[in-house]
């Protein structure tokens, strides 16, 4: 009986660590030569296009699957990325993320995040931190 619960035991621990390791982070990966070319997980996309593109990118995820991705990694082809390239990629990653909670708070709730009450707001942080991230 003993051997029994052991083993029981033994194979919910690792269906539960299996579980865990097969639900990996979902990065959104945007890279940025040191040109200015972008490409966000391989797709080509042009500088004056990337907020948008992140907004839809994130809030079609939600309206597909109910979740975002779970963080915006920013990352630079080389060394030679000069800082202003940088800067302007990641102006652009905040005026995404902005476009994309307000996508998300008028077809939620049909209100801007400012005008949602404390509970929701907290509720919105916790469920999708990619939209209040700020470090890239």
């Amino acid at each position: 009986m003993r051997q029994l619960f052991i083993l029981f035991t033994l194979t919910s621990v690792l269906h539960s660590s299996a579980a865990v390791l097969r639900t990996g982070e979902k990065i959104l990966l945007i890279t940025v030569n040191e040109i200015g070319a972008i490409t966000i997980n391989s797709d080509p996309v042009g500088s004056d296009i990337l907020a948008n593109y992140i907004q839809e990118r994130l809030f079609k995820s939600y309206m597909g699957t109910g979740d975002m991705h779970n963080r915006i990694k920013l990352e630079k082809a080389d060394n030679n990325v000069p800082d202003l390239v940088t800067e302007a990629v990641v102006k652009e990653i905040k005026e995404g993320q902005k476009k994309a909670l307000i996508s998300l708070c008028l077809s939620k709730y049909k209100q801007l995040f400012a005008e949602l009450d404390k509970k929701k707001q907290e509720k919105l942080q916790k469920q999708f931190p990619v939209l209040f991230q700020t470090d890239f």
